[in-house]
């Protein structure tokens, strides 16, 4: 009885409030990246317009690289150390996490720009992105550091200054060019300039939300060589997995390019606009279960947490399932007549992703008992799965081959997690930090 009340405690009024802080936030955010994306559409020829998002995306992924796992491992220790009022070794995994930020900050950002023209040329297969390619890479630090602030916020529990900044994000980007068009600016690194920017304003004013001088701090050598020991094992998967799924979520538009051209890239990212409702939806519970589910101390309560998640997100999953084939005749409202070519590409798309969020129980089941190998074997089959599929079906059914292998790699993806889930339930012993 008292397992079954500290589970339902997790869903009352403060955990729903909490998911709302952090889902407005993201709403607020995509919705912005959204609008700013329609304007730029309608404002940009589509050739253009797919260089701005080859550019934008060469930019993200630099960034999602440079993770290694960090981020999660930060999400999985820090609220135990928050909880047990471990300040010290609270800041000495901040420091650790930091150091790394700011190293890979400078060999990403360096790397890019001495790389911008090969990756352009033999990658994307536009040599005339080149220019642009290099350019974005400024942005990248801002990218890094502003996200590993918002992970300490969400690990900390502070959902509505996560959710705050998360707007800012995307409003003050839309806000800028919005000002932009009015003006009639046409020049693409003006608008590059408004991705490059805002992440590290917005970085250095909330610099201030991290514990005093954690920069400064020395722990005795054993704990700090435990906790690091601790990160590495935790993380090492983590960042096989990361970057299997970071190559497996881009390789879709990198062969559009090379296979069917610049103008099919923008097709492809008006339909992945509209879809980008779904991984606020997952980010956002995630976002608020994670620190809840790291902080359970045995498998009873797993368990209980998990079918209650489920139960949860499943209802949610069909109120959603409803709204997406009328939402289509939004791109058409939105982006203009020709971009009627990805009405079909978002619905697949977008019945896809509700696996993902279904999948969301069976994965953090999967990274609470620390298997995060699972992860990576299953990150690897699905990007094989991916390139494997688009070699296929691109050739035989254009863009819409890249909608089919999309909801392959999920499908996939989602029974791959499920199994292990009840697997480690069932067979694994609970392992507390």
């Amino acid at each position: 009885m008292q397992i079954q009340e500290r589970i339902q405690s997790i869903f009352k009024k403060r955990a729903l409030h909490q998911t709302a802080f952090v889902t407005v936030g993201s709403l607020i955010n995509g919705v912005s990246l959204l609008v700013l994306n329609i304007i730029l559409a309608r404002a940009l020829s589509q050739e253009f317009f797919g260089i701005f998002s080859l550019s934008v995306l060469a930019l993200s992924t630099m960034a999602e690289i440079s993770d290694f796992g960090l981020n999660m491992g930060l999400l999985r220790f820090a609220p135990y150390y928050i909880a047990t009022n471990q300040t010290d070794k609270l800041k000495q995994l901040l420091k650790t996490v930091w150091r790394w930020r700011v190293a890979l900050t400078w060999i990403l950002t360096l790397g890019g720009i001495v790389l911008s023209y090969p990756l352009a040329k033999y990658l994307f297969g536009q040599a005339k992105i080149a220019p642009y390619l290099a350019y974005s890479f400024l942005g990248i630090g801002g990218v890094i550091l502003l996200g590993f602030l918002a992970t300490y916020l969400q690990s900390n529990q502070r959902f509505f200054y996560q959710a705050s900044v998360q707007s800012l994000k995307g409003f003050l980007r839309l806000l800028i060019v919005i000002i932009l068009a009015l003006a009639g600016v046409r020049n693409l690194f003006v608008y590059l300039s408004v991705y490059i920017f805002v992440p590290w304003i917005l970085f250095l004013v909330n610099y201030g939300v991290f514990p005093d001088k954690f920069r400064k701090v020395e722990v005795d050598q054993e704990v700090k060589s435990n906790l690091h020991s601790q990160l590495a094992k935790f993380s090492f998967w983590l960042t096989i997995s990361s970057l299997m799924a970071i190559a497996g979520g881009k390789i879709d538009q990198v062969m559009i390019s090379h296979y069917l051209g610049l103008e099919q890239v923008a097709v492809f990212t008006v339909a992945w606009q509209l879809i980008q409702i779904f991984p606020v939806v997952y980010g956002s519970i995630s976002s608020v279960l994670m620190p809840k589910i790291s902080a359970l101390v045995n498998k009873t309560e797993l368990i209980a947490f998990v079918k209650r998640v489920f139960k949860w997100v499943l209802v949610g999953t069909i109120g959603i399932a409803l709204l997406i084939y009328p939402s289509q005749y939004l791109i058409n409202f939105l982006f203009g007549q020709k971009y009627v070519a990805a009405m079909p590409v978002y619905l697949i798309l977008a019945y896809g992703f509700l696996l993902n969020i279904l999948a969301i129980p069976f994965s953090m089941t999967v990274t609470i008992f620390n298997k995060t190998h699972i992860m990576a074997i299953g990150a690897f089959f699905q990007l094989v799965l991916l390139v494997i599929c688009n070699l296929v079906f691109i050739p035989r059914y254009g863009i819409m081959g890249v909608a089919y292998t999309y909801i392959i790699s999920l499908v996939a993806n989602f029974l791959w997690n499920l199994i292990w889930a009840f697997f480690l339930i069932k067979k694994k012993d609970f392992i507390v930090v």
